[in-house]
């Protein structure tokens, strides 16, 4: 947040009706049903489910009500969990609240925390760890790994109510707060978007007490901290079993303190026989594929009949297999090898248009040269400079790191575009080159 925030906080409620945010919860929830049936019973009445939602929330009598809850059993790889979904315009309103709450709690969070946070997704954790790995320099690394006993049934709904109430005192905000938290006789309730945030808090005094323990490194002024948490998995680095074992026993003993305990399957082991976390198995060096997700990528691929279902399922496989070290087993499994922008016989055809590059924290000329994996693209971005630009989403195989940089360039934007019309044509691997013309001018190219 851009201002210093002193909690708590009061007189949410008319930032939570304001129109845009309301609008923006309606589509954001309407646009993520499964079905296009759903999504259009629900379009027509859009105006009226906001104003009703308006007038619960401002009277603080929006509530979830058992019977308007639906219980559906879902499957996560080898777990099955009940979670409860509410009726659709419940869900609106829901989330709307929850927008709100996260902008003022989320930033008080650690940073080496990610679950369910936007912008900080299991990806983007998993190279916070990768990098870690690779920096710290030790010649040893030991990890403990855990996870808690059934968290969200464990969660104390007292201490619950009584951490929110450190951070909000709205009076009509607070009873709201607490219908979410008691939806379920014990625990959180699975699958509401409230329960996300209130399990990422109800650990947050755990994550400081372990950073002022933890083993840290300085990198480029940066304070970084061997701890990391993904809801209730915790990961913790030491350079020897013995502080690993002392590390341990704190975040035991802080976890009971909440009334929680770790599961039976804790370890404390040498990262030579590999750190399972976040869907990779990390070594320092590299990383791999978890053997379950590799596995299930290989059934499906075996049964799948559908040319256009088999498109989805390599995407999907892509979308995890692109952040770990996986080129020889996405040709194994996929029968396909990245290409290179020079094998695919792409020309460039002339077109008006304007030329410019900024990027993700990244000027254009720091990539020249080097070899990047050019994954999509968006078109017609409007800019400070101008109209119809394109944002090119890269990955650097080398630095492990995703970037991203805008260009008006015509020839660049006609080659992304005929690229786009080839089947298979994202991602493909290129570097990018400078030329020199007009005396002192540059211009940027794919090679």
């Amino acid at each position: 947040m851009d201002t210093v925030v002193t909690f708590p906080v009061g007189d949410l409620i008319r930032e939570i009706v304001e129109e845009k945010n309301l609008q923006e919860s309606f589509d954001y929830v309407i646009s993520h049903l499964e079905y296009a049936r759903q999504r259009a019973i629900y379009y027509p009445w859009r105006d009226a489910i906001i104003s009703e939602l308006r007038h619960d929330i401002s009277n603080g009598t929006f509530m979830l009500r058992r019977e308007e809850v639906r219980d559906v059993t879902v499957t996560d790889g080898p777990k099955i969990r009940e979670v409860q979904a509410p009726k659709v315009p419940k869900r609106i309103g829901l989330h709307a609240i929850m927008v709100i709450i996260e902008k003022y709690t989320y930033p008080t969070l650690i940073k080496n925390t990610a679950a369910s946070i936007k912008g900080k997704g299991m990806h983007w954790l998993h190279h916070i760890v990768e990098d870690d790995l690779r920096n710290i320099g030790w010649r040893n690394i030991y990890f403990y790994k855990s996870d808690i006993n059934k968290y969200y049934d464990s969660i104390d709904q007292g201490k619950m109510k009584a951490l929110l109430r450190r951070f909000f005192n709205d009076p009509l905000l607070m009873p709201m707060l607490d219908n979410f938290i008691e939806l379920m006789p014990h625990g959180l309730s699975k699958g509401l978007r409230s329960s996300q945030c209130f399990a990422n808090l109800f650990l947050s005094d755990v994550d400081y007490e372990m950073l002022r323990h933890a083993y840290s490194y300085n990198l480029d002024g940066e304070c970084r901290h061997l701890y990391y948490r993904y809801c209730d998995d915790v990961v913790i680095l030491a350079p020897d079993k013995k502080s690993l074992w002392k590390l341990r026993d704190r975040y035991v003993e802080a976890v009971g303190r909440l009334g929680l305990e770790v599961k039976p399957s804790e370890a404390v082991r040498p990262l030579s026989e590999g750190l399972d976390f976040l869907g990779f198995v990390h070594y320092g060096t590299h990383s791999l594929l978890r053997k379950r997700i590799k596995q299930n990528a290989a059934r499906k691929l075996a049964r799948v009949k559908s040319r256009k279902r088999r498109q989805q399922v390599i995407g999907s496989f892509n979308g995890m297999a692109c952040h770990g070290d996986c080129v020889n087993l996405y040709h194994t499994l996929t029968g396909k090898k990245m290409k290179k922008f020079s094998e695919m016989g792409v020309t460039y055809t002339p077109a008006d248009g304007k030329k410019r590059f900024p990027g993700k924290m990244m000027r254009l000329g720091s990539i020249v040269n080097k070899v990047i994996q050019v994954h999509d693209y968006e078109s017609g971005i409007k800019t400070s400079q101008g109209d119809d630009r394109y944002i090119v989403s890269f990955f650097d195989p080398n630095t492990k790191e995703w970037g991203k940089f805008f260009t008006a360039s015509e020839e660049m934007k006609n080659i992304l575009d005929q690229v786009n019309d080839i089947e298979d044509g994202f991602p493909f691997e290129t570097t990018i080159i400078s030329e020199v013309f007009d005396g002192n001018k540059i211009k940027y190219k794919f090679s």
